[in-house]
């Protein structure tokens, strides 16, 4: 059976069509047997524009034999893309089995996910080009579907719950690439959870992998959300984690009638104890065709141990967006630099540099000076519109209250709460004491030792004796012989 390098060759050279081999992602690194006659092919159409003869071909490489009645070029260029994503994971293999005999299975892990990157890779198609005033008929109909999404939802892409980032944005367009980036216990997880809900009541699908907490843990926030937003009662997530607080008949009442409200779907897979990669990324998007994917978070996924690796995760999830169309959503923390920053940039994102290269959208949360209840959030990269937008939001998870308010009210909400600060600050430091009560004392709170506890015996216990104190009258051994004169004196 004929090699297919030589099969792909015979059939460009009989049809003169190399333009599907090229939009194949077809390259001369693919080719094993026969690599010096494609790299001839390939400079000779990028050199004169235009596909060699087959005469052409002979005078240079005789020794070929080319294949007659061979016309499927798409066919073949398949199978020369597939042999060599099998020679790379045989030798990506071969590496990792080196690793696991000398015990370093570290290694051997990190291989092996390289290794699937680049096989992924290599099974991508190449690029499509065309001029944009003759071939527009796909523009239009990009145009037309973001129209009647409009229509339908009030935003061409997916609501995230946040109207101004909603109406910066038209919201999250399939195939889009989103970080959402805070310091540790500010609201990541939570605003993902937002989100999420968004997009499920605006009645798309949305998928939710959870890397640090449970499936049910999500499910309490989301609970908390939906409860507030559609419940007549307010179930707090809190309580709910806690077992106690809430009404149980109102609970189960709320947990069968909720799914009668929600127009869309949310899938949320408990990770924690298992690794996740690209691969269960592209599994997962296959199995329940999400239009939105939100990673929590992106350097607990394996393989994010160094920059290198974590910048090969990036784009491997950056290219599985826009290869499925459905939109990735990551949180990621912010690094030392930015931890001590007044204002966070994109040089502050952790692990590597390539999220902000590769993302679309960049959303940065932050607090609002000391403020509990309130937190800023900033657009500091938009691919595809301004940047630089400042918002601010109500924040009160626990409550299911996650919502956009002006920056005179958040100005209200800071000193609301600097106020009641003060006030318990000066309530602890001036509450008055009784008289005569131990802690107004002042002599006993200076002391350190604590007072005697008196402790009364029982009435039947013998009762101690007690030593007597010798008296200080003078005894008869102490005292003066007094002598009498006689008569005989």
């Amino acid at each position: 059976m004929a090699s297919p390098e030589v099969l792909l060759i015979s059939a460009i050279l009989n049809t003169q069509d190399s333009t599907t081999a090229v939009m194949a992602g077809v390259t001369p690194e693919m080719f094993y047997g026969f690599r010096e006659e494609y790299e001839w092919l390939s400079k000779h159409i990028e050199n004169h524009h235009r596909t060699p003869s087959k005469g052409a071909f002979r005078e240079n490489f005789p020794e070929v034999v080319l294949k007659k009645d061979i016309d499927d070029v798409e066919l073949f260029a398949e199978e020369v893309k597939e042999n060599h994503s099998r020679q790379l994971m045989l030798k990506g293999m071969k590496k990792a089995q080196d690793a696991i005999r000398m015990g370093d299975m570290k290694r051997a892990s990190m291989l092996i996910h390289e290794t699937s990157i680049e096989v992924e890779g290599s099974l991508l198609g190449g690029s499509f080009d065309s001029d944009i005033f003759t071939d527009f008929e796909d523009i239009e109909r990009e145009v037309l579907a973001r129209k009647k999404r409009m229509e339908e939802t009030g935003f061409s892409g997916i609501p995230t719950g946040f109207p101004t980032l909603d109406e910066l944005t038209g919201g999250i367009q399939p195939g889009w690439f989103v970080i959402v980036c805070a310091r540790s216990g500010v609201g990541k997880t939570r605003s993902l959870t937002r989100m999420s809900c968004a997009a499920a009541f605006s009645g798309f699908t949305s998928q939710y992998d959870a890397l640090e907490q449970s499936r049910a843990e999500i499910a309490m926030q989301v609970h908390a959300f939906a409860s507030s937003e559609f419940g007549t009662e307010t179930f707090k997530s809190l309580d709910l984690a806690q077992g106690k607080g809430y009404d149980e008949k109102g609970y189960r009442r709320f947990l069968r009638t909720i799914s009668t409200r929600v127009q869309g779907k949310m899938h949320v897979a408990d990770n924690r104890h298992v690794s996740i990669g690209p691969a269960t990324i592209n599994a997962q998007i296959k199995r329940n065709n999400p239009d939105i994917f939100f990673l929590d978070y992106l350097t607990l996924m394996e393989g994010a141990d160094d920059w290198q690796s974590s910048a090969n995760l990036v784009t491997s999830l950056s290219q599985t967006a826009k290869r499925s169309g459905c939109a990735i959503v990551t949180a990621a923390q912010v690094n030392r630099k930015g931890a001590e920053s007044k204002e966070i940039d994109l040089e502050h994102l952790s692990v590597t540099d390539r999220l902000g290269n590769d993302a679309d959208l960049v959303v940065v949360i932050e607090r609002f000076g000391n403020c509990r209840t309130v937190v800023r959030m900033k657009v500091i990269k938009f691919r595809h519109g301004p940047s630089g937008y400042t918002f601010y939001l109500k924040f009160d998870p626990n409550q299911g209250v996650m919502e956009e308010i002006t920056y005179e009210q958040a100005c209200d909400f800071r000193d609301m709460e600097a106020s009641e600060k003060e006030s318990e600050i000066e309530a602890k430091k001036f509450t008055p004491r009784k008289k005569g009560s131990f802690a107004a004392t002042a002599e006993n709170r200076k002391a350190k030792t604590a007072p005697i506890r008196r402790v009364s015996a029982p009435e039947d216990s013998p009762q101690p004796r007690v030593p007597r104190l010798p008296s200080k009258r003078p005894t008869a051994a102490s005292k003066p012989v007094r002598r009498h004169r006689s008569e005989s004196d």
